[in-house]
């Protein structure tokens, strides 16, 4: 049946070309199809590929412990890691855990480097940009130095030039070890968004108008949110480890639309689905609509 159509990836494949068979087998052995083909979707395959590895946590508490226990582990086998965290209100408490780690001796950030994920431009007032919450919540409390902050430079004449430069840092260091990413209400991962390119590595975005809505949230008045600077999803493909936490009520709708979606730059977090050292670390409130597909086999 529709033979010479099938660009699966996973090959070789003794369903290839045989999409009503692939789709009986992956219902049948509560799996997923591999392929991104619309004409298997089409013929009722409704998820694709595999999920991602998922953990679910009670709540914030016990999603945020998660996450910090995950850094934890990453240094003790690498202490010199290159490590990449999210501005945003989701990370704060998995900062004060790694706080009260390094307090107890049981972390040691002394030899890690951090890479920025991204950051606000064109912004009257910079006091709460990306990077001043990262010294709030995460730099300064942990003691970081700042020649291991490597930190996108906002008023830089050439951004193309400075894209590369943090490009060139990540490379030189191997690719990232770990990066800590929250999920945009748009689905979108930094400032990776919607309709963006997964082969890009760093990068100016004009943001989404989900996007400059939402971002209210992060300052103390309102502002106005023009464009960004990010890390591309390239650099989510070459790091060893990428962990995306959600968490609460309001994220449970794009967290569905993630987990049922085919991989698809229209909504970047689907690209969890690809990279081999993903993980999503949900709590409850955010994986109310999807815990029922992730423990299918149970």
């Amino acid at each position: 049946m529709m033979k010479g159509i099938c660009n699966c990836p996973n090959v070789p494949c003794k369903y290839r070309n045989n999409c009503v068979a692939c789709i009986a087998h992956s219902k049948e052995e509560g799996t997923l199809c591999n392929c991104m083909e619309e004409t298997a979707i089409k013929l009722g395959a409704s998820l694709p590929v595999r999920f991602p590895d998922t953990e679910i946590l009670p709540d914030n508490e016990g999603m945020s412990a998660r996450c910090a226990e995950l850094v934890k582990e990453c240094l003790l086998q690498k202490p010199d890691a290159l490590l990449c965290f999210p501005a945003g209100s989701t990370v704060i408490r998995t900062c004060e855990i790694l706080k009260e780690m390094q307090d107890k001796g049981e972390i040691d950030f002394s030899q890690a480097d951090f890479v920025a994920l991204d950051e606000w431009l064109d912004l009257e007032d910079e006091s709460e940009n990306c990077t001043n919450f990262l010294r709030k919540h995460l730099y300064n409390p942990l003691g970081i130095r700042p020649e291991k902050m490597h930190l996108f430079d906002i008023h830089a004449e050439d951004f193309e030039k400075e894209c590369a430069r943090m490009d060139e840092i990540i490379f030189k260091h191997g690719g990232i070890d770990l990066m800590l990413l929250g999920l945009g209400m748009n689905g979108h991962l930094g400032l990776n968004e919607p309709g963006g390119n997964f082969e890009d590595y760093a990068k100016v975005v004009e943001l989404s108008e989900t996007t400059m809505h939402v971002g209210q949230k992060y300052f103390s008045g309102p502002v106005k949110l023009t464009r960004g600077i990010t890390l591309g999803v390239h650099h989510m493909f070459e790091a060893k480890q990428v962990i995306l936490q959600v968490c609460g009520t309001a994220k449970k709708d794009i967290v569905e639309r993630m987990y049922k979606s085919r991989p698809t730059d229209e909504i970047p977090g689907t690209v969890l689905k690809l990279l081999p050292g993903g993980k999503v670390v949900l709590d409850e409130a955010a994986a109310e609509k999807v815990k029922d597909l992730i423990f299918h086999k149970e």
